[in-house]
């Protein structure tokens, strides 16, 4: 998020050998991981060095809202993490946590398998209308719902987001909320809505910048 981008195996292993070479430690975000269209990436658990991995049920599994996930630390971490969930929130509720080993049923992955075919016929129908409309999209999304799209050729990203939601009624998220590296030249799309609106959205796009 933005950019729905996946970090290359060899640059995730040099950035773990150098975190490695400081004494650091590198966490890892995993929460995408299930939504990825292609070959499927390597969790990072194998990197060498201190590497901690957190991931959530709140993406993939469906379950924003229900505040739950997991993390995946060497042994002698452990204590640290305790004490760091003892602050902040004990432990997820009974609910939460029968309801994330549901997610793990087989009936359940089905379902969250359809989902993510789902996502990716969104996403290649989405990345060549946006690239229609004017808009270039440097980085083919790889995973999640988002197409990270440069609309510098209309102006400020934040006025392309304003001007479009006024009068298409379409919203995007303008890159500064984001970042500040280019930001204002890039807006963020999501395809989390039915296929249909999308369609309708992208139909609004090519007008607003025909």
């Amino acid at each position: 998020n933005p950019t729905g981008t996946l970090v290359p195996r060899a640059q995730l292993e040099a950035i773990a050998e150098f975190v490695a070479t400081r004494a650091g430690v590198l966490i890892v975000d995993e929460t995408y991981q299930g939504l990825v269209y292609g070959s499927a990436p390597r969790t990072a658990a194998d990197l060498p060095g201190d590497v901690v991995i957190v991931n959530s049920f709140s993406k993939y599994f469906c379950m924003t809202g229900w505040r739950i996930g997991w993390a995946v630390l060497p042994s002698a971490r452990l204590r640290e993490f305790e004490r760091l969930a003892q602050h902040f929130f004990i432990c997820p509720s009974t609910i939460a946590q029968r309801a994330a080993i549901a997610a793990f049923l087989p009936e359940s992955i089905r379902i969250l398998e359809e989902r993510r075919r789902e996502f990716q016929r969104r996403r290649d129908f989405l990345v060549p209308a946006v690239r229609r409309a004017g808009l270039s999209v440097p980085a083919e999304p790889e995973g999640a719902f988002y197409v990270y799209a440069d609309c510098s050729r209309f102006g400020d990203a934040r006025r392309f987001a304003l001007d479009l939601l006024q009068q298409e009624g379409v919203a995007l998220t303008p890159g500064t909320d984001f970042g500040r590296n280019g930001a204002a030249h890039f807006v963020r799309l999501s395809y989390t809505r039915a296929f249909a609106d999308i369609e309708e959205a992208a139909a609004r796009l090519a007008r607003y910048c025909g």
